[in-house]
């Protein structure tokens, strides 16, 4: 597992946006990213096992605030679950580039999605990997019961003023892997964060680098 203190001390470098300016932020640990070679699909996902058990969450900073909890080990609760694919080229042994979707969903299926294009930086001989990509099209779509809420194992918060907006956001990716994209990988503990600003901000975050992994925040 990359451990709080790692993140810190490989991205203090990190981030300056103001926090009034963010209107949603995610953070999920400990999903289960892997590697195609055939297909060079990066893919990272909510799991419960032995080896993997998932947690995160998204909070709302405007509005209604408040935090969607997803406990360690949540996933197989209703519908809540978290997807990254990323298709990956432009592969090198230090860097990569990227482009892709990434999907949360709730308890009851309601869903945050983007597309995302950003690149990954790859830190040889120890393996770690950075992906720092934007978005303009983060969208909250209300499924499931059309309760106009985030629902989390634990909290939710109202995205009655979220739906039917478009948001721009910025997201990171960490993981270890010592052979980088040169082979195949699975099982390998992931972790990711996110925000969402008002459009237009793509520009403003475009050069932010891995923000977001700096600012983990706390999970109960």
């Amino acid at each position: 597992m990359i451990t709080r203190s790692t993140i810190a001390i490989a991205l203090a470098a990190g981030c300056s946006l103001a926090a009034a300016d963010t209107v949603v932020s995610y953070s999920y640990t400990d999903l289960n990213g892997s590697y195609d070679s055939l297909s060079q699909l990066f893919s990272a996902s909510a799991e419960n096992s032995a080896d993997l058990a998932s947690g995160g969450d998204v909070s709302s900073l405007i509005g209604d605030k408040g935090t969607a909890q997803f406990d360690t080990g949540f996933f197989g609760l209703g519908n809540a679950d978290v997807s990254i694919q990323l298709e990956i080229f432009n592969i090198t042994a230090s860097s990569a580039d990227a482009n892709g979707i990434v999907s949360l969903t709730d308890v009851d299926g309601d869903t945050l999605t983007a597309s995302v294009q950003g690149s990954w930086d790859i830190l040889a001989p120890f393996g770690f990997m950075f992906f720092s990509g934007t978005s303009s099209d983060f969208e909250f779509t209300d499924n499931g019961d059309t309760d106009a809420r985030f629902d989390g194992a634990n909290g939710s918060f109202s995205i009655a003023e979220l739906v039917d907006r478009v948001f721009d956001g910025a997201v990171s990716i960490i993981l270890q892997s010592p052979g980088g994209f040169g082979g195949d990988f699975d099982g390998v503990s992931t972790q990711t964060d996110g925000i969402l600003i008002p459009t237009p901000g793509a520009v403003v975050i475009a050069g932010m680098g891995v923000m977001g992994m700096a600012i983990r925040r706390r999970r109960n």
